[in-house]
């Protein structure tokens, strides 16, 4: 029941009763309990009727006397009779003191009419505030109904008062609430703080000063020497006064109470109509929309002091009077305009602070208004639900409490200021959800003025979303603890959208039979889904419903959709954005079941859009708007995606059939042998009350299902045995026959049920709510069951009534009964009560098989469709918009439609979708690890795609799912990839630091395992055991080294060589040469750092690692293959970091012996370990080298280059000799004797067979391979072996190298050894086989690298020249390459490793100067400069017939350039036409590299050097490529290439282009395609062209055609230099003809001719008939010089079809201009074909002209040049495009008038 208010005390006078009006919202309208400030009126002590003060009290009043009807209705009509005779009376006296007094104010003791004139004038209208209070009492009777109800207490009351009463008494208060709407207290204020400020004690007129503070107080006084009482100056003074503020708000607080009053009055049925008036209502809402704008809009916002400070801005411009500038008569009734007030001027941020702490003063009683003003707001909702109101002030009213949504509370101004501006906004949307539901024609108007509203909403975090939506349960009818919230914009969309729904009406086909009810599938299957939805609302009464939803989706996308000229767009979409979210958190929510209905026209209406935007060749909507509506989409379609999985997850344990009664549900199994805790909430048998299940006995804990142990019921059953009982107990109601049988019960019939449940639990919150919240549920409730409704019609429309075995006829029929609620008691009766869990549960299912969620194929149909769309942003969007669906629901990759849509992707020509689509998978790959084989070639495919972002992408997932599954199969293969990428040259930093940063985690984290985080730590069950410690478990530390082996090892095995995972140790332990100033060189450091403490612990676990596989190895063949992946990882570390390896040599030293059970790996074995010895030499101790020299490690060594091949050979050498030039190592040891004897018998055996065949190639087979292995170890002994007394002179003669045949002579010291193998290699360097040649130049580079100046000897000797010469084989030729890039490197290498440095410092005859100037580097730029020599040479090897020879070239030259040993100048060239090597990717691929790398350092030299490239490339084809079968070389610029299903066309310089930095610089590019265009240009020493260019100029049009242009402007410039050329040229060569001819010189090309008709003909053309047999040397040449300028004709006409050039735009053009933002990212037309510009000999060899083709060449010139002319003169007939009003004109551009007065033929 509600509180009633308690009586009033009686006045001795007059016997009226004060009132006490409360300021909630309940009893009506000042009633209700709400906790608000309280505001106090005075008391009149001037009144005629007395009375006392009447207070907006907190609490309502108890104690309100009960009455009869006929006692009240009699009791108000004497009430209001009282009232009005009164003020008539004090109304009367006023007028009489008015016509005795005037405007006198000197009258000393005026009588009560004064007082009552003065009174009325404070308050703003004739009646008291007690009058007032008692009527608004009369209003609060306890019998006042519902808001909507027609037939109210209230009603009866006001309609039996007599209507002459009502007619005086109604005109009373609108004088009050006219009054009350001029009131601006918020206005005012700045004023009176700006007065006090600056005017002092002495102010204008002698006046005092007031604060604010006394401004509004009731007993404030003057202050100071000039102070006078309250109400002493005159009101009509514009200086403000104590107490004035006091009197606005008495003037506003009386107008809020006449308002309620006349709002009641006027709502009340039945009323005398001379009571309604339409002024009275205009005041009202003026009363409504000011003080919401005025006062509580500001005053909640603290926004006063801006509102001051607009109004300052403004000063006297504005026309219109502000209602700051209003004052009121004596009366204080009618507003007049006041005198502009000067502006406030600009005020300081210290100024404007200060004055809104004063107006906090001004605040504070105007909050205690808000109360009020919310009864008034729920007056006016009665109002319009009851009356027929003026379209005008409808509006004005709807639109006022609209603005209540933009209220941005501050809790400055009041702690509880965001509670106050909910209630107002309440309040405000009650209204405008009564208006919208009452008055249909205009809904769309305040559909329309909701969208200016979203743009003034709150921001901020927590002023954004404050509309409470309940936690828990089923939709949060009320708020509760932790319960969402979203935007109060949000929750009036879906009221709004609510309150139109209809009572659903029982269709005439409801009522036909079973059997007619089947016969009519076949005419509803012929109507399409819109159609049926329609029809279906139409009949569920959901019609008004779906007409808002579109009309406020469509107009809400299409101001998202605008483009940036139109405006708004960009402040609609985060409005959108924020929309989509609130909708989504409610879906699941009973009390907004709309947000279903908008999220499925939002998600039809975007996909429509999105779809619409794809199937056109350009997006017609803004690429922001796509990117908008895909995210809103893609939130839509993982929302619906989620709900089926959750669905999935945790479904009803329901009965299948009529006869199930099991209490697990569908007879899935028993009941439960023992009780087991099936609670919700997931936790186990606490100590606390839990109640057992009378069904399934499972046990629950009371405080989750709300039952206490007091309120324990006799039989209880959870949620999943009440659904089941009574779906059991429906099924017999609602089936067809009776319910007999044991019929099958379908998910629908399901749903019938849970839908009941949800009906009845509405319809008890809505009796247990307050009124003002049971509206919105009764709304919720009705529209359930019209969706109910409809999807009954739909069911039956669609399968019949044979989809379940529920009667749906009278299922429908059962629903629309409850439209209207039952009575409580029945309600409480009937009721099967669930837990909040089970309401959870029920809301989810039912939102799980709704329209939106069963339309899910249908979206994700659009995101598939659209992955395949034509554009690259949509693809791109819609990948990512699937992959939020993904992320809630990773099943759906498994469908085979997305399989196959995301490979496609992963194939994609964009690098946006390709990164999408591997982002895609990545996540789809981290969330289910055990699938991710079936994506793992994709991924390792895309490691080396062409976009950086995606490797990135593919580096950070392959990273992720490591770390994450450190046992992952394919780690080996990832790792790899990952390795390749970072020791790439040309890999992007990021991606590169990636990888690095990648392996640092993996390998080298040192403190990973210390805190337990490192995931290659996989602590087994049984940890394994420590073999050096029997009995005790490896460590946490232990494990992880051994897991990070373990992963080299399968790295090294799988890369099959060490070389990238020894580049990327190194750069770990010792950095990657990246420069200091690096933003990560920090970061680089600390990997170091650890790299380098890990490095013993990782050796360690690896020699474990082979120990282990020594023990279990089987000694199989294929054993050895893991031995040497185990061996090469040693040996990465050997490289890295030697020293760790010395204390495991001896655990290697065996292996040497050539006897380890692999055969077929012995070779590399040897050769490993041979390696990670000779590394590891240097840093044996004198001990340890006397240990192991004294045993078979040197016999072992010597025996390793008597059996195995070469390359063994050479490791076992070097180990060999690096032990014999140990630094403690003595003269004359066991190393040395071993090495020289070794020496001895090679050089001896080649002695004896040098002279006994000049061609090995026709020995014995055992004699070539002795000679071969001879050759091989005696090069690696001189060229590894230091001799430490053999530092060659600086002028070495080139003739003391000669051969000792006395091996006896031979020896170490002095380079003797060396010499005479010198000598002896230059003979077998003279043989004629090619393989013995090659064997010795290779033996010889040995000595080039141990000892650089011989070198020079060389080069005396004719030996380079001769290894290089043309007349040298190739394979001669690619090993004298190959040999001088070894010595290159190892000259390199001697200089960087300080090696070179250290040989200087051994020389006992260096000078000190060049001891301290460091000049070691003399020797080694001996090579370089010998090479240097023959730099023409080299070049010319670039030529080379050899594809191997050319690899080897450009390999060589790479070099070169590296140490700057090259001109690059005269290099590029070269490095170009190679790029036109079209039968050898691997020397493109090379060239372009070392292109990119001179385009890096040199941006200039590449746009420089493209016309010498350009000929280079030509002539490389010439030279290179064989002719075809008319002796023509077989030139080409064009490399076709298959991009999926088609063929493009790309240019041999395409991909320099590219990879360079001139596709991004616009004068870059326009300078080499300049520099290319000059080809064509005539030759300023000659008027002829050469016949021998002609076949340039084609091959170099061909490379303008296809060349990759990013922008329009390149074509566009290209075109713009050909008409340069052509437009002289071309007039010029046919003035030329014509003169020939003796044609008409002034107009030398009108039309065809008849030559251009002999050229059309099939004969052979006969030159005599035209007069030409004379001049066919003139004529030829012509055609020759026309030649030069055909190819640019025939470009032009390429370039406009390919990339659709208009005439317009190509006139317009100026290479100065601006790039365009809409031209850049164009590509070339597939459907044009590839540009093709054939040269045929005009002249043969005996320089005989060819008349057919000399005639073809004149014919086509003449016709391209008309057509050019015809098209130029076209374009200047067009108008010229017109400027907008006002826009700037670009740079470069003509202008107007210019291009009207001379029209361009062509550019000059």
């Amino acid at each position: 029941m509600r509180p009633r208010p308690s009586p009033g005390r009686q006045r001795s006078d007059q016997g009226t009763r004060s009132a006490v009006v409360h300021a909630g919202r309940r009893p009506f309208p000042l009633g209700g309990g709400r906790r608000f400030g309280a505001a106090t009126l005075p008391r009149d002590d001037d009144d005629a009727g007395g009375g006392e003060k009447v207070c907006l009290s907190v609490e309502a009043a108890p104690g309100c006397p009960s009455l009869s009807n006929s006692d009240r209705r009699e009791s108000l009509e004497q009430c209001v009779d009282r009232i009005v005779a009164a003020a008539e009376s004090r109304e009367a006296a006023g007028r009489e003191y008015s016509l005795a007094y005037g405007n006198n104010e000197s009258a000393s003791s005026p009588d009560d009419g004064g007082k009552a004139l003065e009174a009325a004038s404070r308050r703003g209208g004739p009646l008291t505030a007690s009058e007032l209070g008692q009527l608004s009492l009369r209003c609060c009777s306890p019998g006042e109904s519902e808001l909507e109800n027609d037939t109210n207490d209230d009603g009866t009351d006001w309609a039996s008062v007599d209507g002459d009463l009502l007619a005086a008494l109604a005109p009373m208060l609108r004088k009050h609430v006219s009054s009350a709407a001029g009131v601006d207290l918020v206005g005012e204020g700045p004023r009176v703080i700006s007065n006090s400020s600056s005017s002092g004690w002495g102010g204008k007129g002698g006046r005092p000063s007031i604060t604010v503070g006394q401004w509004m107080s009731k007993a404030a006084r003057y202050s100071g020497p000039n102070s006078a009482p309250l109400g002493a100056l005159t009101s009509s003074s514009h200086l403000s006064q104590p107490g004035g503020g006091r009197r606005r708000l008495e003037v506003l607080l009386c107008g809020l109470e006449a308002a309620g009053i006349l709002l009641a009055l006027m709502a009340s049925p039945g009323v005398d109509r001379r009571a309604v008036e339409d002024d009275a209502i205009e005041a009202c809402v003026d009363l409504i929309r000011n003080h919401l704008k005025r006062h509580v809009v500001p005053s909640l916002g603290n926004a006063g002091h801006l509102l001051a400070a607009a109004a300052a801005g403004r000063g006297d411009e504005e026309e219109d009077v502000d209602m700051d500038d209003v004052d009121y008569d004596a009366d204080g009734t009618t507003p007049k305009p006041k005198r502009p007030r000067a502006s406030l001027g600009r005020s300081s941020a210290s100024k404007s602070s200060s004055l809104a702490k004063a107006l906090r003063t001004v605040y504070a009683p105007l909050l205690s208004t808000i109360g009020t003003l919310s009864s008034v707001l729920e007056r006016a909702s009665t109002f319009v639900l009851n009356n027929e109101c003026d379209d005008r002030l409808l509006l004005a009213l709807t639109s006022a409490a609209l603005s209540s949504l933009t209220i941005d509370p501050s809790p400055a101004v009041r702690a509880d200021a965001p509670s106050l501006a909910g209630t107002v906004r309440a309040s405000s949307m009650e209204l405008v959800v009564a208006a919208f539901g009452r008055y249909a024609r205009h809904r769309p108007v305040i559909v329309e003025d909701l969208f200016p509203l979203m743009l003034q909403l709150p921001t901020g975090k927590r002023s954004l979303r404050t509309h409470p939506v309940g936690g828990g349960g089923v939709g949060g009818i009320a708020k509760k603890e932790g319960g969402a919230m979203i935007q109060p914009v949000a929750a009036l969309i879906l009221r709004l959208v609510q309150t139109c729904v209809v009572m659903p009406y029982q269709h005439e086909e409801d009522g036909m039979e079973e059997g007619n009810a089947d016969a009519s599938p076949d005419d509803d299957d012929e109507e399409d889904d819109e159609a049926k939805d329609k029809r279906a609302n139409d009949t569920s009464g959901l019609d008004g419903c779906f007409g808002v939803c579109h009309q406020f989706v469509a107009q809400m996308l299409q101001r998202c959709a605008r483009r940036g000229e139109e405006g708004g767009a960009s402040e609609f979409r985060p409005v959108l954005a924020n929309l989509i979210d609130d909708l989504l958190l409610v879906r699941t929510s009973a009390e907004f079941p709309a947000a279903e209905m908008l999220l499925l026209c939002f998600s039809r209406k975007l996909g429509n859009d999105l779809l619409r935007a794809g199937g056109t060749a350009r997006p017609t909507a803004e690429a922001t708007y796509l990117a908008t509506a895909m995210d809103a989409f893609g939130k839509i379609t993982s929302a619906v995606a989620g709900t089926l999985q959750r669905n999935r997850e945790e479904p009803f344990r329901l009965p299948r059939s009529m006869a199930d009664s099991s209490p697990c549900g569908g007879g899935a199994s028993p009941a439960p042998e023992r009780e087991v805790n099936r609670c919700f909430c997931g936790r186990g048998n606490l100590d606390t009350f839990m109640i057992d299940c009378d069904r399934c006995h499972s046990w629950f804990h009371g405080s989750c299902i709300g039952v206490t142990k007091d309120t324990v019921p006799n039989l209880w059953f959870c949620d999943d045995c009440t659904l089941q009982t009574t779906i059991l107990d429906q099924a017999k109601v609602f089936a067809r026959g009776g319910g007999g049988g044991e019929g099958t019960l379908t998910p629908k019939d399901h749903n019938h049920v849970l839908r009941q449940f949800l009906i009845g639990y509405l319809s008890r919150t809505a009796q247990s709510s307050p009124s003002s919240s049971s509206q919105q549920v009764e709304r919720a409730r009705q529209f359930w069951i019209a969706t109910w409704v409809k999807d009954i019609t739909l069911e039956k429309n669609g399968a019949g009534d044979t989809a379940g075995a529920f009667d749906l006829s009278l299922v429908r029929s059962h629903v629309i009964a409850q439209w209207s609620p039952p009575p409580s008691h029945q309600s409480e009766r009937e009721a099967s009560h669930l837990t909040d869990d089970g309401r959870r549960r029920i809301m989810a299912s039912l939102v799980a098989s709704s329209e939106m969620s069963t339309a899910f194929p249908r979206l994700l149909a659009v995101l598939l469709k659209l992955m395949g769309d034509k554009h690259a942003s949509l693809r791109k969007l819609s990948l990512k918009a699937f992959l939020q669906a993904v992320n809630v629901d990773p099943a759906l990759m498994a469908q085979p439609s997305v399989k196959r849509e995301v490979a496609r992707c992963f194939h994609d020509e964009a690098i946006s979708v390709r990164e999408a689509a591997v982002s895609l998978v990545g996540d789809y790959v981290l969330q289910s690890p055990n699938i991710a084989a079936a994506f793992h070639a994709p991924l390792l495919e895309r490691m080396v795609d062409k976009g950086i972002s995606v490797r990135k992408r593919a580096v950070k997932i392959f990273r992720d799912l490591l770390l994450a599954n450190p046992s992952y199969g394919g780690r080996a293969t990832a790792m790899h990839c990952m390795l390749q990428r970072a020791d790439d040259r040309k890999e992007d930093d990021g991606v590169r630091d990636l990888v690095h940063e990648t392996f640092h985690t993996l390998w080298f984290n040192g403190k990973a395992f210390e805190k337990g985080k490192s995931a290659l730590v996989m602590l087994e069950d049984t940890p394994p055991v420590d073999p050096n410690k029997p009995g005790k478990s490896l460590t946490k530390a232990q494990l992880y080294c051994r897991e990070a082996a373990k992963a080299m090892v399968e790295v090294v095995k799988v890369s099959g060589s060490p070389e990238c995972l020894t580049s990327l140790v190194k750069g770990l332990l010792f950095g990657f040469n990246e420069g200091d100033k690096d933003k990560k060189n920090a970061e680089r450091k600390r990997r170091q750092e650890d790299s380098r403490n890990q490095c013993n612990s990782l050796v360690l676990a690896l020699v474990e690692l082979l120990l282990s596989f020594e023990d279990t190895r089987a000694h199989q063949e294929d054993d050895g293959k893991e031995l040497v992946a185990l061996l090469s990882t040693l040996s990465v570390f050997s490289q890295a970091y030697p020293e760790l390896l010395v204390p495991h040599i001896d655990t290697l030293v065996p292996y040497l012996k050539g006897d380890n059970g692999a055969k077929k790996y012995e070779t590399a074995i040897v050769s490993t370990v041979s390696s990670i010895v000779s590394l590891s030499s240097s840093h044996f101790s004198n001990a340890e080298l006397v240990r192991l020299t004294g045993g078979e490690l040197p016999s072992d060594l010597v025996n390793i280059a008597y059996k195995f091949p070469p390359s063994a050979v050479s490791s076992a050498v070097e180990a060999l000799s690096k032990l014999a030039n140990h630094h403690d190592a003595s003269s004359g040891s066991i190393q040395e004797k071993k090495l020289f004897h070794l020496a001895v018998q090679f050089y001896s055996y080649l002695l004896k067979n040098i002279d006994k065949a000049d061609d090995f190639s026709k020995m014995k087979k055992s004699i070539r391979d002795n000679v071969r292995r001879a050759l091989s170890a005696l090069g690696s002994i001189c060229r590894f072996y230091e001799c430490r007394d053999g530092f060659d002179t600086h002028n070495l003669d080139p003739y003391g190298f000669t051969i000792i045949n006395d091996v006896k002579q031979l020896h170490f010291s002095g380079n003797v050894l060396s010499n005479a193998c010198f000598a002896l290699f230059k003979g077998y360097l003279e043989k004629e086989d090619v393989s013995t040649r090659c064997l010795a130049l290779r033996a010889m580079s040995g000595i080039f690298i141990n000892r650089p100046r011989t070198v020079l000897a060389a080069e005396q000797l004719g030996i380079i020249s001769t290894v290089i010469s043309a007349a040298s084989p190739p394979a001669l030729q690619i090993e004298s390459l190959r040999c001088w890039r070894d010595i290159l490197l190892a000259e390199e290498s001697r200089i960087e490793s300080g090696a070179a440095k250290q040989k200087m410092q051994d020389q006992k005859d260096i000078t000190v100067s060049k001891r301290i100037s460091g000049d070691q580097d003399g020797d080694a730029c001996i090579s370089g400069s010998v090479l240097t020599k023959h730099a023409d040479r080299l070049y010319e090897l670039t030529l080379s017939k050899d594809e191997k020879v050319r690899l080897m070239i450009i390999d060589l030259i790479g070099h070169l350039l590296r140490q700057g040993l090259i001109n690059p100048m005269a290099t590029v060239p070269h490095l170009l036409a190679v790029s036109g090597d079209v039968k050898s990717p691997a020397t493109r691929s090379l060239a372009l590299k070392l292109l990119i790398n001179e385009g890096e350092k040199r941006p200039d030299m590449l746009r420089q050097r493209i016309c010498a490239g350009l000929k280079a490339a030509y002539f490389f084809q010439k030279a290179v490529y064989p002719h075809n079968e008319n002796g023509v070389p077989r030139v080409t610029a064009l490399l076709p290439r298959h991009d999926g299903s088609r063929l493009v066309t790309e240019t041999i310089f395409d991909s320099v282009i590219k990879e360079s930095a001139i596709r991004n610089k616009k004068a870059q590019r326009q300078g080499l395609l300049k520099g290319i265009i000059s080809l064509f240009e005539k030759d300023p020493d000659s008027d002829n062209t050469d016949a021998n260019q002609l076949p340039l100029l084609a091959f170099a049009s061909e490379i303008l055609a296809h060349l990759p242009y990013t922008a329009l402007n390149d074509p566009l410039f290209i075109v713009y230099n050909a008409s340069c050329i052509t437009a002289l040229d071309g007039q010029t060569i046919i003035y030329g003809f014509s003169k020939l001819m003796g044609g008409d010189l002034c107009d030398p090309n009108p039309g065809e001719d008849d030559i251009e008709r002999a050229a059309k003909g099939a004969r052979n053309f006969d030159p005599n008939e035209y007069g030409l047999e004379t001049k066919s040397a003139e004529f030829g040449q012509l055609c020759i010089n026309a030649c030069r300028v055909l190819p640019l004709l025939h470009l032009k006409n390429f370039l406009r079809k390919a990339y659709n050039l208009s005439e317009a735009r190509i006139t317009e053009y100026v290479p100065s201009e601006k790039e365009r933002i809409h031209e850049k990212g164009i590509s070339i037309s597939d459907s044009v074909p590839a540009f093709s510009c054939d040269v045929h000999p005009i002249f043969d060899d005996q320089e005989n002209i060819n008349w057919n083709v000399a005639i073809k060449i004149y014919a086509q010139l003449r016709i391209l040049m008309r057509d050019s002319d015809t098209e130029d003169l076209h374009v200047d007939t067009v108008a010229s495009p017109k400027r907008k009003s006002g826009q700037k004109r670009k740079r470069g551009d003509t202008s107007d008038m210019a291009l009207q007065a001379s029209p361009k033929v062509s550019p000059e």
